[in-house]
């Protein structure tokens, strides 16, 4: 059933792309030649659109399938998605994506890793007794409560809680979120020499934004403004790094943010810690479950 599941939203993407060039197939004659009135661009404007609409479904279809195909993987006494969930999931990605210039992998690997791609998924805080915060949705927003249900924090400030839990704005709001620690959203602690009037030497100590020497922009989306070099949660981009990895493969795309810059701290005396490497036990299974799901095959274009 998981193979004809992958077959038919490969084959909706496809049609999807290809949709665009029915008015002209339709108006061709009997030889099979366009007339002149539907071949009056240049033949380049026209060859690099088709281009772009095959390749756009091409890649929303292989998208459509890889979430179908990691979902019914990783799902746990959650119902599994229909090809239709699955691309209305694959359309929210690709759009969020392109919006913030962001890997629709990094997305993918965001979404296994903060709710096991489960879009009822919440977590409840509460303070005396009372529940003042929530993390929600595909991308585990955090939302901070007022009375009226409606968030009162950061990016997410004045969306409604029943909003926030639709997959497509969730996904939209965690690319916001991404984006925004990528954008300078993160900061550290630095300490400079400055003279005072006398010549005598002084110390300030000043925020200013994270230059990421030391790890991956996106550990701020777990971690806040301020990255947490210590215990468990130092190794969070290493663990998002896999599976980011994992999801590109799979997907025959970039993900060109794998090669810029540190990962992840480094552990003295530790190897270094690459994207192809899972070390804890849950992102080693999660690894190999992605990557069992099959490649899609590049688009020929030529």
């Amino acid at each position: 059933m998981l193979a004809d599941l992958r077959k038919l939203s490969l084959s909706l993407g496809t049609a999807t792309a290809l949709a665009s060039l029915a008015p002209s197939i339709a108006n061709a004659g009997p030889s099979g030649r366009l007339p002149r009135s539907a071949v009056s661009a240049p033949a380049s404007v026209n060859t690099d659109r088709t281009l772009d609409h095959l390749g756009e479904g091409h890649a929303n279809a292989c998208l459509a399938q890889t979430i179908c195909a990691v979902k019914e993987k990783i799902r746990w006494q959650t119902p599994a998605w229909t090809p239709s969930q699955c691309g209305r999931i694959a359309d929210a990605v690709a759009a969020s994506a392109k919006k913030h210039d962001l890997s629709p992998s990094l997305l993918l690997a965001i979404m296994v890793n903060e709710s096991d791609m489960n879009e009822k998924s919440a977590r409840v805080y509460t303070r005396d007794g009372k529940v003042y915060a929530k993390d929600g949705g595909l991308m585990a927003i955090r939302c901070i409560l007022d009375d009226h249900e409606r968030c009162t924090n950061g990016n997410v400030r004045g969306v409604a809680w029943k909003d926030l839990m639709n997959p497509v704005t969730n996904i939209e709001l965690g690319a916001r979120e991404l984006a925004h620690w990528r954008d300078g959203g993160g900061v550290m602690t630095k300490t400079i020499t400055k003279l005072d009037a006398s010549g005598h030497r002084y110390k300030v100590t000043r925020e200013v934004p994270c230059d990421h020497k030391t790890h991956a922009w996106w550990a701020h989306y777990n971690h806040g403004p301020r990255y947490i070099a210590k215990g468990y949660p130092r190794h969070y981009p290493h663990r998002i790094a896999v599976l980011d990895h994992a999801f590109a493969t799979v997907m025959n795309t970039p993900a060109p943010e794998l090669s810029v810059g540190r990962i992840t701290i480094h552990d003295p005396g530790r190897r270094e810690r690459t994207v192809d490497h899972p070390l804890e036990p849950r992102y080693k299974k999660l690894y190999s479950e992605i990557m069992s799901g099959g490649t899609c095959s590049a688009l020929a274009l030529n």
